[in-house]
């Protein structure tokens, strides 16, 4: 039943996204947008993908740092196919990024921790990239700002939501390193803990444990945190590097303050609800070029291209799925079942 209601889900916002991509480019002709390919080199593009291999290399190198201050130690190569199946589920799941979370964490169950533990470890390592997102987003705000005009009704809206971020994010650290609940805080203070459903209480027992090893990273693995935020800061000149190369691909020669811009607006479509951000991406990136006075056929160019990236890399990641995590089902059932014959040979 559940399944039924999360593809029901699936297929409305993909349909969403559908009717909302044919109303904003029903406007433009696919010649015109076909044309920006015209300077493609396949050299550029070689090096391109060595860089795209090479950022999910240091994305999982920083999950890497976060499962070794806990004492899990799991093979580097099973852990870049794990993080890649997780972004292929996340790719076509309706939420801001997540999704594939629950599958890593069963995935890793293979080599020892518990799913709460591992899911700990994805959850921690999902924060502090949000949070160098959110960093990197306002930076790109910051120097474009400085360079060109915003729309006065935009002004606003932006600033409040840079406010709004940096105290979320500023309040979520200071109750970690104080050893206080922020999700946890959230979920009882809307009443969610005092029902009588078994699976919210169920929820909130979780939301508990997984804040507690949270907690207790943050307060006792700074050193390991200091260097996830190290490696961040090497996968944004990474990201950067991306997206200079992909807009030189199209012909686009664009300064440092425009590609921060342009990667801001792409992480932002990737946060609303719509599965692949159909439509939403197309939207971020016309609103971005709009800004940035580069034409609406370079920004459709340049979301198609991501876009093709993306679904490249889901491709990749349900192939890699049907071989490691198949029977995702069976391993969550022998590890529960050889958890319980040890408690029951120690008795």
């Amino acid at each position: 039943m559940r399944n039924s209601v999360k593809n029901a889900i699936t297929i409305f916002f993909i349909l969403v996204g559908i009717v909302g991509m044919y109303y904003i480019l029903r406007e433009y002709k696919l010649a015109d947008i076909l044309y920006v390919y015209r300077h493609f080199n396949f050299l550029i593009l070689a090096i391109y993908f060595c860089v795209i291999f090479s950022l999910n290399c240091v994305l999982t190198w920083r999950w890497d740092v976060i499962l070794k201050s806990r004492n899990i130690k799991v093979p580097f190569f099973k852990l870049l196919v794990y993080r890649i199946i997780g972004t292929a589920i996340n790719f076509i799941t309706p939420g801001p990024r997540v999704g594939g979370e629950p599958t890593q964490a069963t995935l890793l169950t293979k080599h020892g921790p518990e799913f709460t533990e591992g899911l700990s470890t994805i959850m921690i390592d999902k924060i502090i990239d949000v949070t160098t997102s959110g960093l990197l987003f306002l930076i790109g705000l910051f120097l474009v700002g400085v360079k060109y005009s915003f729309p006065r009704n935009a002004e606003i809206p932006l600033f409040i939501g840079g406010v709004i971020f940096v105290g979320l994010i500023g309040t979520f650290y200071a109750r970690m390193l104080t050893s206080k609940h922020f999700f946890l805080h959230i979920f009882r203070f809307f009443g969610l803990g005092k029902t009588k459903i078994r699976w919210l209480n169920t929820l909130e027992k979780n939301i508990e444990r997984i804040e507690l090893i949270m907690i207790e990273f943050y307060k006792h693995n700074k050193k390991a945190f200091l260097k996830s935020l190290g490696i961040s800061v090497i996968s944004w000149v990474l990201m950067f590097v991306e997206y200079k190369l992909a807009t030189t691909l199209l012909g686009i020669n664009i300064g440092v303050a425009e590609i921060f811009f342009i990667v801001s607006f792409i992480g932002m479509a990737m946060l609303f609800p719509i599965p692949m951000a159909v439509g939403v991406l197309e939207a971020g990136q016309l609103s971005a070029f709009a800004l940035i006075n580069l034409s609406a056929n370079t920004a459709i160019a340049l979301a198609f291209f991501v876009r093709m990236k993306d679904i490249l890399i889901a491709i990749i990641g349900f192939i890699l799925l049907t071989t490691y995590g198949f029977h995702i089902g069976k391993v969550v059932e022998n590890k529960y079942r050889v958890k319980k014959e040890k408690k029951e040979s120690l008795r």
